[in-house]
């Protein structure tokens, strides 16, 4: 409606930033996969592991973990890192507030994701989606995204997930 007035800053994630992404995370989690994701594993990914998982993860200068922010709050983070897959990119975790969802949020962070990935002459990307989650893999699709056929269980769970690819230039090495 109107023009876009609040200022959207996306930057990389620094050690000062290990909970507010958690934080994120674990909220996304509680709503995005309760119902698909057994309840006891979404109990287990409370905010004390979350950010002990974080740490490492912002922490390495390879690969950065993106947070995209609105008026200086953390609205959502997408982390990228590379593959075995030789020119191939993935996108591990994006996650936006849950009350925030629908609002172009996730395909900025993702857009700006790809646009590194292009840089760094990656030439395509792939990303893991809980089979279930029709929602994301909507949103994925539209955005160009589809299932290549991959498919496994979430880690130490039974729940199944698909992998999800997005061509990013004409090199044999994407596919």
């Amino acid at each position: 409606m109107g023009s876009e007035t609040r200022p959207l800053t996306i930057r990389r994630a620094t050690a000062a930033d290990v909970e507010t992404v958690a934080r994120l995370h674990v909220e996304s989690w509680n709503v995005a996969y309760r119902g698909i994701m057994p309840d006891d594993v979404i109990a287990r990914t409370d905010l004390v592991w979350r950010t002990a998982f974080w740490i490492g993860r912002i922490a390495n200068p390879e690969w950065p973990v993106l947070l995209l922010e609105e008026n200086h709050h953390a609205v959502a983070f997408c982390h990228m890192v590379s593959t075995t897959e030789p020119g191939v990119g993935e996108i591990p975790s994006i996650h936006v507030l849950p009350g925030l969802r629908g609002r172009g949020y996730g395909r900025r962070l993702l857009d700006h994701a790809l646009a590194e990935f292009r840089r760094r002459g990656i030439a395509a990307v792939t990303l893991w989606v809980l089979k279930e989650n029709w929602p994301a893999r909507r949103f994925y699709e539209r955005l160009g995204f589809h299932a290549d056929g991959g498919a496994r269980h979430y880690p130490n769970t039974t729940v199944p997930e698909v992998r999800y690819r997005i061509q990013l230039s004409n090199r044999a090495s994407a596919q």
